[in-house]
């Protein structure tokens, strides 16, 4: 898989609103759970413990979804240690 280009990230015109967005996506590729809370949460900080088992998707593209987020975050002049609570999103709207 090839890096994404943090420095296109920068200037691909995503703001602030797009947050909250990019958290419920990571959230997701980690399977949910802890994992997903802390990687949409503490995205900087975050890391794929060894004992893991299978993850929806290959730990590359999630590392690669996080650092993201941790651009788009440090762009918009929040602390990506500690970003707010991922939004709610019991359901989808499917029931």
């Amino acid at each position: 898989m090839r890096k994404l280009n943090q420095e296109l990230v920068k200037d691909s015109g995503f703001g602030l609103e797009s947050i909250p967005a990019h958290q419920i996506a990571v959230y997701v590729m980690c399977g949910g759970g802890f994992l997903g809370h802390f990687a949409a949460e503490q995205p900087a900080d975050f890391y794929i413990d060894d004992r893991v088992g299978r993850l929806p998707y290959p730990k590359a593209q999630i590392r690669q979804a996080v650092e993201t987020l941790v651009t788009l975050s440090e762009k918009a002049g929040l602390n990506p240690h500690h970003l707010d609570p991922m939004p709610s999103f019991h359901n989808c709207g499917i029931f």
